[in-house]
């Protein structure tokens, strides 16, 4: 679980800036510390159950309460267990007691899109991607993409299809699924899609999303969101027109927005979906959420300042102010990375680079070269026993073989 001492002392090094240099925000979703705790918002893809686990940090979701697609549906654990799924892209809003440990007041789970496969495209033989569309929607399918039941998958998905789609959006709006359910029913006649307005047209009461043209003639004036215009956030439900394709919109409503209070830890993980400016001051998009960040006081894992780039995944840690994200760490992902920690159950060496497994990670076996990174540990230190976090890149559907890109000794 992740240690919350380094981001402490940051908050006072931050103060004067963020005072200076918030800007304003709105949003819907709020949280706070209340009594006993700092405020903490974290979003991104559940990786773990016990209570629950996103972005590395553990959560007590004992207490918490449940919504899924903007409906309370439980609260506790086992309403967690029984609607959510790993790799469901999910935002948890909770607080950091003063032990350290991170407690969920609410998790909330919306879909990005969920309607029938339009097409499937071969394999990419470099990347080990396939493309899907799903309501106009291109969905990136790949080896750590989750899959929802156990016979349904990578290369069983097909047109027709009805399936509910959960990822990051990355910067020309395609869908990196994170996670993908299968939920083939004749009976279902309405489909939902998140995104932003496109191309909006009040004569003909039209606008797209990405491919997707939506038709929101059957919606009252006074029922469609306030500032309905171009570039806002939306959720759209509504049913397919047989003959146009086009989504007959029977409600629209704004997509969620990250907005807790001043002071409140967050964390996010995404696509760089904009830069705002490069400058002395590093201001971009993560998905919808704004992150400045100073890159003379910031820490960067895995990459430098310059590799902030549009289609750059990588996860944000740091303070909310005015509803921007003020960054003390950014870290950089590739876009099939996982990251697994455990402890060395057997290990070998080949040609001097160790390769090794986890205990009840037998069947996965984790490799390295002279390209993988030794963080606070050498190769030839690797023994049965020791502590080990690996960030790496699968190799096939079973994650049964990963290539480490970095290798770090676990202190806790």
């Amino acid at each position: 679980m992740k240690s919350y001492h380094f981001r402490r002392l940051l908050i006072a090094l931050f103060s004067v800036f963020l005072l200076i240099s918030c800007g304003s925000g709105g949003g819907g979703m709020t949280a706070g510390g209340g009594i006993g705790g700092t405020g903490i918002i974290s979003q991104g893809a559940v990786s773990a159950f016990g209570s629950i686990f996103v972005n590395g940090t553990e959560f007590d979701t004992s207490n918490a309460e449940i919504f899924v697609n903007g409906e309370k549906i439980g609260d506790g654990d086992e309403s967690v267990r029984d609607n959510l799924d790993i790799g469901r892209v999910v935002t948890v809003e909770g607080r950091i007691n003063s032990d350290e440990s991170a407690v969920a007041d609410r998790v909330v789970y919306s879909t990005n899109v969920n309607g029938p496969v339009e097409s499937v495209s071969g394999t990419d033989p470099i990347t080990n991607e396939k493309e899907i569309v799903v309501l106009g929607q291109t969905v990136v399918v790949n080896f750590i993409t989750k899959f929802k039941p156990d016979t349904f998958g990578f290369d069983t998905i097909a047109e027709d299809d009805v399936i509910e789609v959960s990822g990051y959006r990355d910067f020309d709006g395609k869908i990196r699924a994170t996670f993908i359910e299968d939920i083939t029913d004749t009976n279902i006649f309405e489909f939902e899609v998140t995104g932003f307005v496109k191309y909006l047209n009040p004569n003909s009461q039209k606008f797209k999303i990405n491919d997707l043209t939506v038709d929101y003639s059957l919606i009252k004036p006074g029922d469609l969101p306030v500032d309905f215009m171009n570039e806002l956030f939306v959720e759209v439900e509504g049913e397919l027109d047989d003959i146009s394709g086009e989504m007959i919109a029977t409600e629209i409503e704004p997509g969620d927005e990250l907005d807790g209070e001043d002071g409140d830890e967050f964390e996010i993980m995404g696509f760089a979906t904009e830069i705002i400016s490069d400058l002395d001051i590093i201001k971009f998009k993560v998905g919808n959420q704004e992150v400045h960040v100073d890159p003379d006081s910031a820490v960067f894992v895995d990459g430098f300042p310059d590799d902030i780039v549009t289609g750059q995944k990588l996860e944000a840690e740091g303070s909310l102010e005015g509803g921007i994200l003020f960054a003390w760490e950014i870290e950089f992902w590739k876009p099939d990375q996982i990251e697994v920690e455990g402890i060395v159950d057997e290990v070998v060496f080949n040609s001097g680079f160790p390769e090794f497994t986890f205990e009840e990670r037998e069947d996965q076996l984790f490799q390295t070269n002279n390209e993988t990174e030794f963080e606070d540990v050498e190769p030839d230190e690797i023994e049965v026993g020791m502590p080990i976090e690996v960030k790496g890149v699968p190799v096939d559907l079973e994650l049964s073989v990963v290539v480490a890109d970095k290798v770090s000794f676990e202190l806790e």
